[in-house]
């Protein structure tokens, strides 16, 4: 009787697994986006980015943000320097001087004031850099991301719609070896979920290294000042936008508005990066933890299925990778990287690694080192 209640549990989570992640594969290919054309007249931007300790990602970032194709004239660049202790200060004021010789953006170094309160880590940085700018439109994103000539402006098609208060993009990882071929099938499998629930109108999360808002929709739930501390700022301003304004937000499947990011090189740093974002999801609504459960599950319960009925739980396990592979299949598709599928095998091991562990880590130890801070 036990042995046959936990083959069929470990079926019906396995089948619940699969049979989301085949429903958000059709999904993704009856919402791919359709991106608006760029209004006659563009906003205002302001491109926002924290930076702590970033003088050797930060110059590739600067290059990629002064690039871009919009009007310099309606486009400024604010870097929050948050307590660096190495070279980044030199670095801004290098490509400040730089833009102030140039026709092109204004690059503009903002001081980030010593933690008040909860107001703490990156949330302290972004909200300096925020309150330095005037701009109707922020779009921010991280020092190690170097967004593609078009970004901003494709980022700013999308707020020709009034009621459209938050715009997120995907974030694609380069890929040079294997480790990093996995973080870039990862981030693809965790966006594209992310973006699939949001467009359906589930707003799930999104990447506070590609993402845009409106000042009136930031201002609307107090700023960063008002929100909870949290290891993942961008999570919070995002849900509390989503929930509490009448605005809507937008995580489309439009390769128009990625933005490429560095990968972690150790593992042990792409671990404990999962684990910062596993804790900033602890503030998940309830259908969201319900789906986390699903998930963990269907990883958890056929890996001890292996030891009591090998072949029934290896069949499960083929279907679970079904379904994943379908999602990535289609997300890849679209965005033209179905190359990366080579390391689908090594991915879906870590991702078996990562998705059986997480709860018992996060149990045992809540606190996370993010930039040499403990949060």
């Amino acid at each position: 009787m036990i042995l046959s209640a936990f083959l069929l549990a470990v079926t019906v989570f396995v089948c619940l697994h699969a049979g989301i992640m085949l429903a958000m594969s059709a999904a993704a290919v009856l919402h791919r986006a359709t991106p608006p054309p760029a209004p006659a007249i563009l906003p205002r931007v302001a491109i926002i980015v924290a930076a702590r300790d970033e003088e050797t990602d930060l110059p590739r970032c600067l290059e990629a943000l002064l690039a871009q194709e919009y009007p310099a004239d309606r486009l400024d660049i604010f870097v929050a320097d948050d307590h660096s202790t190495d070279d980044t200060a030199n670095v801004i004021r290098q490509f400040q001087q730089r833009s102030s010789e140039a026709a092109g953006p204004a690059v503009h170094c903002v001081p980030v004031p010593d933690p008040v309160g909860h107001l703490q880590g990156k949330a302290n940085a972004l909200y300096a850099a925020i309150a330095a700018s005037d701009h109707g439109i922020l779009l921010v994103t991280d020092a190690d991301c170097a967004p593609p000539p078009d970004w901003a402006r494709n980022h700013a098609a999308y707020f020709a719609d009034p009621k459209v208060g938050m715009v997120c993009g995907q974030a694609y990882v380069e890929h040079h070896t294997l480790l990093d071929a996995v973080q870039a099938l990862d981030w693809s499998y965790l966006l594209t979920s992310a973006s699939i629930l949001t467009e359906t109108g589930w707003p799930a999360t999104a990447m506070g290294n590609n993402m845009a808002f409106r000042r009136t929709a930031y201002e609307a739930v107090g700023g960063y000042p008002a929100l909870p501390f949290s290891v993942t700022e961008d999570y919070v301003l995002f849900q509390t936008v989503a929930r509490q304004t009448n605005f809507r937000v937008r995580f489309p499947l439009d390769p128009g508005l990625h933005t490429i990011t560095l990968p972690l090189k150790r593992l042990v740093d792409v671990y404990r990066q999962r684990r910062r974002w596993a804790r900033g999801g602890l503030r998940a609504p309830a259908w969201l933890y319900t789906l986390y459960l699903i998930a963990h599950l269907a990883h958890l319960l056929p890996a001890i299925g292996l030891f009591v009925a090998p072949f029934w739980a290896l069949s499960l396990i083929a279907l679970k990778i079904f379904g994943d592979f379908s999602l990535l299949w289609v997300a890849l598709g679209i965005s033209q990287r179905r190359k990366l599928l080579r390391a689908f095998p090594l991915f879906e091991a870590y991702l078996f690694a990562y998705m059986i562990s997480l709860p018992t880590v996060l149990a045992v130890s809540r606190r996370i080192n993010w930039k040499n801070r403990q949060l």
